[in-house]
């Protein structure tokens, strides 16, 4: 059996579904249909559920991609999605509380977000079918056919002539067209996801920067407001590879700051964070979201970024624009500047022993640092402290 249709986006995340939506509510002129792998809209929910208050990043970020960012937010986070206000970022390096940052941003209801988004699709005419899984897409003719896994109704072909990868790194997409080359184990965190109870304040966000427990990475504390948080610990897929078990450094993480899981299971996915890949797609086929490195290097923000992947190219879906151009005049430039920030401060992620003399260097400059990172600052004086940054990080690492 095939089935046709003018756009397949295959993911209904946070990119897959706000394009769907955007195609349908401006206009775009073709069937639109969404599938995706999971059984359920939109469960499991594998994220630590931020996202920023519209005014965190306008400081630090370029107008036009703020404006992109409002949009997605405007249009997707409803009062009824916010679980929890967050006012401060805590920062703790190898055991030492360096304090707490303005850091004004919501806990959300990342699943009942989504869903609101498909249903708006739907309403809007696209067709979205869950527990369906594209097993391979192909080149053929002037478009594309993916052959699909449907778990009530067993394997047929879809035909479309635009085709869309949300489905996260690497993309079924990509791995059948061959668009890109792919990251590099380095450039990739394994990430675990849990919640958890724990005697932490309900208005702060908490990051802990040590890599005894998340080695190139992170692990965090997102409170939910009622006493129950949002955890989770990064390790970079290269050291995991080398038997850095990542569900032990999440135990690790639980026991020593006093955390206890309110669910059975951890849950765990691959996260890009080398930036965006070198291509965003080839002919009509297409890579948003995770699928093309949307995730923010610094802070492993993925939500909103995808979203805005979506947003470019729905705009150029439907208005002829080039979503290659518009990637990298408005998103590139920020992506390739959190990747080297990342970079510079790969030794410190690696090495505990190089992070607590960084430390004893100077613990304001690294907690400005870290914090500015976070927030994706594009400021001139963000970048000249990376750089000085950088020869005092090469001075460290030749020490530890």
């Amino acid at each position: 059996m095939v089935v046709n249709t003018d756009v397949l986006i295959i993911g209904g995340g946070p990119a897959g579904s706000y394009l769907a939506r955007y195609l349908v509510k401006n206009g775009f002129n073709g069937d639109v249909m969404l599938i995706d792998k999971k059984s359920i809209i939109y469960a499991p929910i594998i994220c630590g559920e931020l996202l920023p208050s519209e005014n965190l990043l306008k400081p630090w970020i370029g107008k036009d991609l703020y404006n992109v960012l409002l949009t997605t937010l405007r249009e997707t986070l409803r009062r009824e999605f916010i679980v929890n206000e967050i006012k401060w970022l805590r920062l703790v390096i190898n055991d030492h509380d360096i304090g707490k940052m303005p850091f004004r941003t919501y806990l959300i209801d990342k699943a009942g977000m989504i869903r609101n988004v498909i249903e708006d699709a739907i309403n809007g005419g696209a067709k979205v079918h869950f527990g369906v899984t594209a097993v391979k897409c192909v080149g053929k003719g002037d478009g594309y056919e993916c052959l699909v896994h449907d778990r009530g109704g067993g394997e047929y072909v879809i035909s479309t002539r635009v085709l869309i990868g949300a489905d996260a790194y690497p993309s079924i997409v990509d791995l059948g067209l061959g668009i890109t080359s792919g990251f590099r184990a380095e450039d990739l965190i394994i990430a675990t996801s849990a919640r958890a109870r724990g005697k932490y304040a309900d208005d702060e966000a908490v990051i802990v920067m040590d890599p005894g427990i998340a080695p190139g990475g992170f692990a965090w504390i997102f409170p939910r407001g009622d006493g129950v948080h949002n955890i989770g610990v990064g390790v970079r897929n290269n050291i995991a590879w080398r038997g850095s078990n990542p569900l032990n450094h999440h135990m690790l993480f639980v026991n020593k700051y006093g955390l206890k899981s309110t669910q059975r299971s951890v849950l765990m996915k691959t996260l890009p964070v080398g930036g965006l890949l070198n291509k965003y797609g080839v002919g009509n086929a297409y890579l948003i979201g995770d699928a093309v490195g949307s995730v923010i290097p610094t802070n492993g923000a993925g939500i909103n970024p995808a979203m805005m992947t979506a947003h470019l190219l729905g705009e150029s879906l439907i208005h002829g624009s080039d979503y290659a151009l518009s990637m990298n005049r408005l998103f590139r430039p920020l992506m390739d500047r959190m990747v080297m920030f990342r970079r510079i401060g790969d030794p410190l992620l690696m090495s505990r022993d190089a992070m607590e003399l960084a430390l004893r260097v100077s613990k304001s400059y690294m907690a400005g640092s870290i914090y500015e990172a976070t927030l994706s600052s594009m400021r001139l004086g963000t970048l000249i402290k990376f750089l000085i940054g950088n020869l005092l990080i090469r001075l460290i690492s030749s020490l530890a």
